[in-house]
C-alpha cells in the first residue's frame, strides 16, 4: 500500500517535487557521498548508545509488516521500550529511535548526531534552536503526528537525544566500544549494524547525550506539518509530482544526476529546456546556477529575489545576468568582482595588486595541508563530541625562489591522542622563520583549537605554546607567519574554468590546463600524477589518485572526507587488526595529502610565472 514514511517526508519538506523522484528511485547524489555516508555511521553509533542506555528496550527487527504487527502487540503492554517500533496508519509509516510507553503516556525519542551545545541550551532553552534545527522539530512533529493518529487519547512528549559537546567523557577509547560490523550497500538504501563491546555501565554512568523536550516547538509547527502532511500523501496515492518553481535552491538539488534507467535526472525533468545553458550556435555556456555568491547576490542586488525573477522569465544562463546587479551601489564590484568576472570575462589573469600582496615575502616558503578527524563518540578520555583529532600533516618547503621543493610529512596510525606530537613535529620543521602558505583557514582554525586547549592545560609545553601563539593568527589583523593562499585567488586570480569557486580542487585543474611549464609536468611526472586524455588535455591528478583494492568498501582517498573516513576505518574498523590494510590505508592518506601540497606549489610557481608575463 502507498504510504509516506518518515524519511519521504524530510525529503518532502526541503523541496516537494523531490518526494516523486524519492519514490521513483531517481538516482540521487547522495547515495555515493562519502562525507553523508561519515555522517550517517556517526549517527549509527549514536543509535546504539541511545539504545544502551535503556535497559529493558526491545529492538524491532524484520520485514515492514512484520514490524508493524510486532509493534501493535507489544503496545499492548501496559509499560514497554521499544526501539524502531514501526506504527502504521492512514498512508503514514515511521519507525521511531526509541519509543517508552508508560500506561497513556507515550515519549518519542528521536536520536541524532548533531551536536548540542549543552551550557547554551540550558541558558536559553527553546531560544537556543534557530533555523538549522528546522528540519530536526519537523522530523519530531511528523512522529508525534503519526503517533496521536494512532493513539489519539494519549499524552505525548517529544524529544531529541543529542550528544552534547560541552561533555566529556573518562573513558578511553569509547568509539571502540562501538563497532560497524555489518555494512549493507544498495542502490537505494544504505544499512549499518553497530555491535557493542564495552561495559554497559560504565557507558551508562558516563555517557555523552543529552535528552531535550521539544514539545513547545513540536506543537507550534503541528499545523503546518498536518498541512504539509496532507499534501505529500495526496502526491504520494495519486502518484503526481508536485510542481515546485524553479529558483536558485534548485542549485543544490541531490536528483542531478542519471543512470541507465533515468538517463533524465530529477533536475532536468523540473527544468526542462532550462537545465542546460547554450549560445545562439548551440554551444554549452555557463549556467545561471554556477555563478559564485549566487544566493547573496539573489538577496543583495537591490532587488529581492532579482536571480529568482530571472529563472521565472526564463533566463538560465550567467550571460543573462544584467551586469548592475553585480555591482554594489557605488558602482564597484561585488564579492572580489568575481561574480562580474564570470559574467564579463572569458580569460585567465592574474592581478597586478598581486605583487604588492607578496611583497617581503619571507622564505623558506612551508605550503602545509592539514588532515584531522572527529566523531560524535569521542575517541579518547577527557575530548568532546567532535573534538578533532590532528592525524596527518604533510609540507612542501621552497628554501628560497626558485629552488626545487623539497617534501616532508607526518602520520599517526596507532590508537593514541596524536595532537601533541602532531604539533611538535610540524614545530620541529617550521620553527620561528620564513612563510607558512596554506589553502584556507583550516590550518590556522586548527592552530586556534590547540592554542585554546593549551591555554588551559598547566602540564602543556611553554616552549610549544610560545610557537603557537608565534604561528598562529588568533584574531582578525594580528601578525603571523600564515598566508591563505585561497584569499589570494579570490582577490587576484580567474580562470574561466574555476568559475565562482576557488577550491584547491578546482584551482589546480584550471592551472594545469594554462600552463605549460616542464617544471610542473616533471613534478606530476615524479609523483605517477601526469597524464592527458585523448583531447591532449592534462587530467586531474586528484582523478588519478590510486584507490585501496586491498579489500571491498575500502575508502577512495581522493578529498577530505574520504581521508577522514580511511583514518577512522585504519584505527577503528572492521580490519584495524590487519597490518596490511592499514598499510595499504597508510600510503593512499600520504599520497593524497602529498598532492594537496604539491598542488599548491603548482599553483604558487604558476601565479610567478604569470608576474614575469
Amino acid at each position: 500500500m502507498p504510504h509516506l514514511s518518515k524519511s519521504d517526508f524530510k525529503v518532502a519538506m526541503d523541496c516537494a517535487a523531490k518526494l516523486w523522484y524519492k519514490k521513483h528511485r531517481y538516482p540521487s547524489m547522495m547515495q555515493n557521498n562519502e562525507y553523508m555516508e561519515m555522517l550517517a555511521d556517526g549517527g549509527y553509533m549514536i543509535g546504539k548508545m541511545a539504545q544502551l542506555l535503556y535497559k529493558e528496550g526491545i529492538l524491532i527487527e524484520g520485514k515492514s509488516d512484520e514490524c508493524i504487527a510486532c509493534t501493535e502487540e507489544l503496545l499492548q503492554l501496559e509499560n514497554v521500550i521499544l526501539f524502531e517500533p514501526a506504527i502504521s496508519i492512514n498512508n503514514k509509516l515511521i519507525r521511531i529511535d526509541v519509543l517508552v510507553k508508560k500506561g497513556n503516556v507515550f515519549e518519542i525519542i528521536e536520536v541524532k548526531s548533531k551536536s548540542i551545545d549543552g551550557d547554551k541550551y540550558d541558558q536559553l532553552g527553546d531560544d537556543y534552536f534557530k533555523k538549522e534545527w528546522d528540519p530536526y522539530i519537523e522530523d519530531v512533529a511528523f512522529q508525534t503526528l503519526v503517533l496521536k493518529e494512532k493513539f489519539p487519547t494519549a499524552k505525548i512528549n517529544s524529544f531529541l537525544m543529542l550528544p552534547d559537546k560541552t561533555r566529556t567523557t573518562a573513558i578511553e577509547g569509547m568509539i571502540n566500544w562501538f563497532q560497524l560490523v555489518n555494512v549493507e550497500q544498495t542502490e537505494t538504501f544504505r544499512s549499518v549494524e553497530v555491535e557493542f563491546t564495552g561495559d554497559i555501565d560504565e557507558l551508562r554512568a558516563d555517557h555523552i547525550l543529552k535528552l531535550v523536550n521539544v514539545n513547545q516547538m513540536v506543537q507550534h509547527i503541528m499545523p503546518d506539518v498536518i498541512e504539509n502532511t496532507l499534501l505529500f500523501i495526496d502526491s504520494v496515492l495519486m502518484d503526481e509530482l508536485i510542481p515546485v518553481p524553479i529558483s536558485i535552491a534548485c542549485k543544490s538539488c541531490e536528483y542531478s544526476t542519471t543512470n541507465e534507467k533515468f538517463p533524465v535526472s530529477g533536475f532536468e525533468t523540473c527544468w526542462g529546456n532550462l537545465a542546460k545553458a547554450v549560445d545562439t550556435q548551440g554551444n554549452t555556456i555557463p549556467h545561471i546556477l554556477e555563478l559564485g555568491q549566487l544566493g547573496n547576490i539573489n538577496r543583495g542586488a537591490g532587488i529581492t529575489n532579482c536571480m529568482n525573477d530571472l529563472i521565472a522569465q526564463g533566463s538560465n544562463a550567467i550571460q543573462d545576468i544584467p551586469e548592475h546587479y553585480l555591482l554594489k551601489d557605488d558602482g564597484t564590484p561585488r564579492y572580489n568582482a568575481r561574480p562580474l568576472y564570470q559574467a564579463t570575462r572569458n580569460d585567465e589573469f592574474l592581478l597586478p595588486e598581486f605583487a604588492f600582496e607578496i611583497e617581503g615575502l619571507e622564505y623558506p616558503l612551508y605550503f602545509i595541508d592539514f588532515e584531522t578527524s572527529q566523531m560524535a563518540i569521542p575517541y579518547h578520555a577527557n575530548m568532546h563530541p567532535y573534538e578533532k583529532v590532528l592525524f596527518q600533516w604533510s609540507c612542501h618547503i621552497i628554501k628560497e625562489e626558485g629552488a626545487e621543493p623539497k617534501h616532508f610529512e607526518w602520520i599517526n596510525t596507532e590508537e593514541r591522542y596524536p595532537n601533541l606530537e602532531f604539533l611538535q613535529t610540524l614545530k620541529n620543521l617550521i620553527g620561528y622563520h620564513g612563510t607558512v602558505l596554506t589553502w584556507s583557514p583550516y590550518e590556522n582554525s586548527q592552530f586556534k583549537m590547540m592554542l585554546d586547549i593549551l591555554d588551559q592545560d598547566v602540564t602543556a609545553d611553554p616552549e610549544l605554546l610560545d610557537w603557537l601563539n608565534h604561528i598562529t593568527m588568533r584574531f582578525e589583523g594580528d601578525q603571523s607567519m600564515i598566508l591563505d593562499m585561497n584569499k589570494l585567488a579570490l582577490k587576484y586570480y580567474f580562470h574561466p574554468i574555476m568559475g565562482g569557486r576557488t577550491s584547491i580542487k578546482v584551482t589546480l585543474p584550471s592551472v594545469l590546463q594554462a600552463s605549460n611549464s616542464p617544471r610542473i609536468q616533471h613534478w606530476l611526472e615524479e609523483e605517477g600524477l601526469f597524464q592527458t586524455d585523448e583531447n591532449g588535455n592534462k587530467v586531474n591528478p586528484y582523478k588519478l589518485l590510486p584507490q585501496v583494492e586491498i579489500i571491498e568498501q575500502a575508502e577512495y582517498v581522493k578529498d577530505g572526507s574520504g581521508a577522514m573516513r580511511a583514518y577512522q576505518d585504519m584505527l577503528y574498523g572492521r580490519e584495524a587488526n590487519n597490518v596490511v590494510v592499514k598499510e595499504a590505508y597508510k600510503q593512499a592518506l600520504l599520497k593524497y595529502c602529498k598532492l594537496d601540497t604539491l598542488a599548491m606549489v603548482i599553483i604558487w610557481e604558476h601565479w610567478r610565472d604569470l608576474q614575469e608575463v
